[in-house]
C-alpha cells in the first residue's frame, strides 16, 4: 500500500490519490513522522487565494509573498518550513484546473521542483491531489 512508499523520501513528490485511500496515507505519514496539513480549495478557485490558504496552513513567515516564487522560497527554506518532513493534501483540485489551467500547470511545477529539491537535502515533501491530472501520477500502492 502507500504506507510503504512514504517512507522513500526519494520518491516524494505530486501524486493523485483517491479519496478513498487518504485516511490510509495520513495514519502512515504520522508514522513516518511526517506533518500532514491540508488546503480545500473554494468553488471561486483562483491561484492568488489558494497561495494564501497554502501559506496559511503552512504557517510560512510574515514576509510570504503569496506568489509562486515566494511559494518556492518558503517551501524549500528549512527556517521558513522546519521538520522532517511533510505531506499537503489539496482537495477541490478540478475547480482550479477548470478556472486556471495555466496557473494550475505551473503550481505544480513549483510543488514539483521543491519536492524534488527538499528530498535531496532528506526532507520529503509530499503533495496529494484529489482529482487526476495530466503527468500526475496515482500515489503507487506498494
Amino acid at each position: 500500500m502507500s504506507e510503504s512508499f512514504i517512507r522513500h523520501a526519494g520518491q516524494a513528490g505530486v501524486y493523485h490519490l483517491p479519496a478513498d485511500r487518504r485516511a490510509t496515507l495520513e495514519s502512515s505519514a504520522g508514522e513516518a513522522d511526517l506533518a500532514c496539513m491540508a488546503v480545500a480549495i473554494p468553488r471561486k478557485a483562483s491561484l492568488a487565494g489558494l497561495l494564501k490558504d497554502i501559506g496559511n496552513a503552512l504557517n510560512f513567515p510574515d514576509w510570504y509573498g503569496a506568489n509562486l516564487d515566494a511559494l518556492y522560497d518558503c517551501l524549500t527554506d528549512p527556517e521558513a518550513l522546519p521538520g522532517r518532513g511533510r505531506v499537503l493534501f489539496l482537495t477541490g483540485t478540478s475547480r482550479l484546473l477548470r478556472s486556471d489551467p495555466e496557473g494550475y500547470a505551473t503550481l505544480i511545477e513549483v510543488f514539483q521542483a521543491a519536492a524534488s529539491d527538499l528530498a535531496r537535502q532528506g526532507s520529503p515533501f509530499w503533495v496529494i491531489l484529489d482529482s487526476p491530472a495530466d503527468g500526475i501520477l496515482e500515489l503507487p500502492t506498494a
